[in-house]
């Protein structure tokens, strides 16, 4: 189970990923990103579209597939940790390694969120449908909000 190797076997996953379908209230799925489809659905309606307007409450949704790995990772990293705790010296990959869920950056270690692109290209569109929406908005003498890199 976790913590016994560092790596975590693929049904570990499995299992894990499923449980969290579960407590999300998804109980026949396997996927976390299909239960985020689900749950989204239910959030937008059968047949309507995912816009500006929907009222969306994204926290409520669990978190993508690649999210949950890396989490299982650092978790399995920190149990490997704890339960050789007894050991006066313990070898043990860094947990900036590769597959334990970690980065180091400016040697700061810091979760690794996602390793591949944290937007699926589905969402991107929709987000840049939502932000045509708002531009359309502004036009029309609503309030125009702006994000710059250059208001730091």
């Amino acid at each position: 189970m976790l913590g016994d190797t560092w790596t975590v076997e693929e049904d570990v996953m499995q299992m894990l990923e499923a449980f969290v379908c579960v407590m999300y209230g998804c109980p026949r799925e396997r996927s976390v990103n299909t239960c985020r489809a689900v749950l989204l659905k239910k959030m937008v309606g059968d047949d309507e579209q995912l816009t500006m307007k929907s009222k969306v409450e994204l926290s409520k949704l669990p978190p993508c597939q690649d999210n949950l790995c890396q989490h299982i990772r650092r978790v399995n990293h920190r149990l490997g940790i704890l339960k050789n705790a007894h050991t006066p010296v313990i070898e043990h990959p860094e947990p900036h390694d590769e597959g334990q869920g970690w980065t180091k950056k400016n040697e700061v270690l810091e979760p690794l969120w996602a390793e591949g692109p944290i937007l699926p290209p589905t969402l991107v569109d929709l987000v840049e449908n939502v932000q045509a929406e708002m531009e359309e908005e502004d036009d029309d003498g609503c309030l125009e909000i702006s994000v710059s890199d250059d208001d730091e």
